[in-house]
């Protein structure tokens, strides 16, 4: 038996993608994140977050399009450690974060 502390992590996810119009189409998504703690020698813990996120998208052309994103992730009463959107560079000082996305995309 290995005398080392470890985080084990369990994500699952749903989404969906609807096109309204052949330029407009709506997105979405749920991600259930489970930590599992464990340290020998204390009691173990669990810390789990939900992130939901919302995304629309415009195409101007077949290579060019606007869109527009919001993630939202949101910690359980009791975690001990920040939410973290991910693609962003640190986890929140809270155990919420929400992060909102807008830009044009030109494709190559």
């Amino acid at each position: 038996m290995y005398n080392d502390a470890s985080v084990r992590y369990n994500k699952y996810e749903v989404n969906a993608r609807y096109n309204l119009t052949p330029a407009l189409a709506f997105g979405a998504a749920y991600t259930y994140t489970q930590a599992l703690q464990h340290t020998p020698g204390t009691s173990n813990g669990s810390s789990h977050w939900n992130q939901f996120g919302l995304q629309a998208d415009y195409a101007l052309s077949k290579r060019t399009d606007l869109y527009a994103e919001g993630v939202a992730d949101i910690g359980a009463d009791g975690n001990t450690v920040g939410a973290q959107v991910f693609g962003t560079d640190a986890p929140s000082s809270s155990k919420n974060q929400v992060v909102v996305t807008t830009g044009i995309r030109h494709r190559f």
